[in-house]
């Protein structure tokens, strides 16, 4: 016996199909290409910033505010131009991530397919940044000194005025304080003040702002329905037929296809929109000035009212006095205020500095190109060795040449015992031996002390001559069973009494003895014989099986090692329509996962449906024919077969 490795099977398996192997490779190989090409690697490049900034005490977000400037058009431009990319690839919105890392710390990360042209871009980024984003800070300064002078000249101008008055009094009279005066200059300076600070603000702040969006095209919603209408299908399916079943994997196989294209047709834009930010500042800014006029009208109305009706009447000292130290102590104020912020101004304007930058090449989001390439072809052979190599061990002895090789080689008129026997012809079968099948007789004397039941001589007298010609059938039977992946086997005749219990018995001990793993399966409910053969009981067996109970409860062992025997159990009340029901085709199934060969004996073909039921189920039939049969029997019995599709492997004449 010869038995052969995973290796070699594998070898055998590429030289038998080089052509279908070289297929699969050549097919992922070219998948991984199609993949680098439209879906590039793409390569990331990290740097650590550290950005110096004058405003400090602000909750505001530095990585933002960087982000805000690099999503208008014209920085867009700059950066482009320096790094040689264009406007397009920067405006994704996956190339340039700025996030805070820490108190005036930012993690810049820069992602491109080209790794060469990542170093160029993160320089780009950061020079453009040091200019506007850092030009933009030091413009807060700016504004509120700006802001600050203003206010400073207009307090000095009213202190002015308030001491020419004084100068001009000649009489101190008496008069109320006018606090609505007061109230309304103060109101005034701070809203000139508020006005200007939100102007920077409003110079800072984009008028638009990027994002991305999602839009289900006509195809998409065609998919869809489709996709609804396949799921609705697939559940009817499963009502009547198991997750195997051909038409169901066909339904799943679409479904994943619908799933795929589904995902594809989804189509990404870019839109902008007004930034609401810049859209409130302006708001507040036009309300600002609305009341500003105002209060500006209000007073000149009480300027002409008080020139009207008391140009007679002069301020006190005493009230002078006050307005005088509330202008004085607005003025000290604002000047400490200017000299702080213009001390800010000259020693901390503000800076970028680079902490950290990878120093190693960029490094790849996911798998790089050659890694793709790799797994491709790793992936080929792995699925063309699933797809072709057979997982069952070939195991083969010498093999006997039948009657109908012989013929072929030698001539038939020097040699009439080799023509082609009357069952060969009407069949249309090969011979699965060269010479007729003697079966063991229950009465010979020969084994009239043999332990075993008379008729398995396999076990009785494994070193007879007579076993010579079964020891040739098993062999012819393996090559048959592995050519054709073919694991669930019928034995089967025309008519009762031909032997097929005693050569399925024996068939299968050589079998096992030859190191399968083997179950015997007797669907004989008119007459079992198998589990006397193996003297072992019959109360429980194959009908009770197909009525649900556990077949794992039901198969027993018998005395030689690996070969186990499903009984027929209690015949039930119709055999042939329990034998062809789905509980049959799925109990095969689920035993076949359990053994690696299947013998099933039957009653004879055209005296009960019950064999002709399970030969269109099973995976091939070996047929007995008796000499000396009817050939009317031969005709009916290759009339039955063909009917019922059942593949047969030869015949063998007993």
């Amino acid at each position: 016996m010869v038995q052969e490795s995973l290796i070699e099977g594998i070898v055998r398996s590429f030289r038998k199909n080089a052509g279908w192997a070289t297929v699969i490779i050549g097919l992922s190989v070219v998948f991984s290409v199609f993949l680098n090409r439209y879906i590039p690697t793409v390569y990331q490049s990290e740097s650590l910033l550290r950005v110096m900034t004058t405003e400090t005490g602000r909750d505001v977000s530095v990585a933002a505010s960087m982000q805000g400037i690099l999503s208008q058009k014209q920085i867009i431009a700059q950066i482009a131009e320096k790094s040689g990319l264009s406007e397009t690839e920067i405006k994704r919105e996956d190339i340039i991530s700025l996030i805070d890392h820490g108190p005036g710390l930012v993690m810049l990360t820069v992602r491109h397919e080209n790794p060469v042209l990542l170093k160029e871009l993160g320089n780009a980024i950061i020079n453009v940044l040091s200019e506007h984003f850092l030009g933009y800070n030091s413009e807060v300064q700016e504004f509120e000194i700006k802001a600050l002078k203003k206010k400073l000249s207009h307090l000095e101008t009213s202190l002015g005025d308030v001491k020419q008055e004084i100068a001009r009094a000649t009489t101190v009279t008496s008069s109320n304080v006018d606090d609505s005066t007061l109230v309304l200059e103060n109101l005034m300076h701070q809203l000139e003040e508020k006005i200007d600070l939100n102007g920077r603000r409003l110079q800072t702040t984009p008028k638009e702002v990027f994002y991305y969006q999602e839009e289900e095209t006509p195809e998409y919603r065609k998919l869809n329905g489709q996709l609804r209408v396949e799921r609705n299908e697939l559940a009817e399916l499963f009502k009547n037929y198991k997750e195997k079943h051909p038409r169901v994997i066909a339904c799943q196989n679409r479904i994943r296809e619908l799933e795929s294209n589904l995902k594809k047709s989804r189509t990404r834009i870019q839109k902008s929109k007004s930034n609401s930010e810049f859209v409130a500042i302006s708001a507040e800014i036009d309300s600002d000035r609305e009341k500003l006029t105002q209060i500006k009208s209000e007073l000149e109305k009480q300027a002409l009212y008080k020139a009207g009706t008391t140009g007679n009447v002069e301020f006190s000292a005493e009230t002078l006095a006050l307005r005088i130290k509330t202008l004085e102590e607005l003025h000290r104020k604002t000047l400490m205020e200017l000299e702080e912020t213009q001390i800010a101004q000259t020693t901390s304007a503000g800076r970028i500095n680079v902490l950290k930058k990878d120093a190693r090449p960029p490094q790849a989001v996911g798998f790089t190109s050659l890694q793709r390439d790799g797994m491709a072809l790793a992936s080929g052979v792995l699925l063309a060795i699933f797809l072709l190599y057979s997982p069952a061990p070939i195991r083969a002895e010498l093999v006997s040449v039948s009657g109908n090789i012989l013929a072929g080689a030698v001539g038939q008129a020097n040699h009439p015992a080799l023509l082609a026997e009357p069952v060969e012809i009407i069949m249309e079968l090969p011979s699965l031996l060269s010479e007729r099948l003697a079966l063991p007789c229950p009465s010979s004397e020969d084994n009239c002390e043999s332990i075993f039941d008379d008729r398995l001589i396999a076990l009785n007298d494994p070193d007879s001559t007579r076993l010579k010609p079964f020891k040739s059938l098993v062999s012819n039977l393996q090559i048959s069973i592995s050519e054709s992946q073919t694991r669930i086997v019928l034995v089967g005749s025309s008519r009762t009494g031909a032997g097929r219990t005693t050569l399925l018995a024996n068939t299968a001990i050589l079998l096992a003895q030859t190191g399968y793993s083997v179950l015997m399966i007797d669907a004989n409910f008119r007459n079992p014989e198998l589990h006397r053969l193996f003297d072992l009981t019959n109360e429980r067996g194959l009908s009770e099986a197909l009525r649900g109970t556990d077949p794992r409860m039901l198969i027993k062992e018998t005395s030689v090692e690996r070969l186990s025997l499903l009984s027929a159990g209690i015949a039930p009340a119709n055999p042939a329509e329990s034998l062809g029901s789905q509980e049959m085709i799925e109990l095969l199934a689920n035993l076949k996962r359990k053994v690696e060969i299947v013998l099933i004996d039957t009653p004879a073909l055209l005296e009960y449906p019950e064999a002709g039921i399970l030969a269109g189920h099973t995976g091939a039939m070996v047929f007995l024919h008796r000499d000396g049969e009817p050939e009317d029997d031969l005709h009916a019995s290759r009339k039955l077969l063909n009917n019922v599709r059942a593949k047969v492997f030869g015949y063998v004449k007993i």
